[in-house]
């Protein structure tokens, strides 16, 4: 899918402790309409959540503080959770993420600004 065909006026949580991936994310949400906080780190994801109420959070698994499994769990646990998604390595970490609540997910991080956006366009 191409990132011009999302097109949604929504809000997308990013969960990225590396600044250069949390930017590009973050641009090609705002270029599709989808304003994107970024945070670094599992504590701060979990409290975001909780105020400002996004529509889609993108996980890091690999995470500081609390790591994206945890945080994947505690979201996936919700009664009225985001859109979940995440980027895993293999098929392994796919099914895990998947039993934990992912609603998506993808092995490249421009895929998951496309699954991010697909699922806001739903949420929407």
């Amino acid at each position: 899918m191409l990132m011009e065909e999302i097109a949604v006026a929504t809000r997308a949580l990013v969960v990225q402790s590396r600044p250069d991936i949390a930017d590009g994310l973050s641009a090609a949400l705002a270029a599709v309409g989808v304003e994107a906080l970024v945070v670094a780190d599992g504590r701060a994801a979990l409290s975001l959540v909780e105020t400002w109420d996004p529509a889609v959070v993108l996980v890091d698994l690999s995470l500081p503080a609390l790591d994206g499994w945890y945080v994947l769990a505690a979201l996936g646990a919700l009664p009225d959770r985001p859109l979940l998604v995440v980027r895993v390595e293999d098929a392994s970490d796919a099914a895990r993420a998947v039993i934990l609540g992912a609603d998506a997910w993808v092995d490249d991080d421009l895929h998951v600004v496309g699954a991010a956006g697909r699922l806001a366009a739903i949420a929407a």
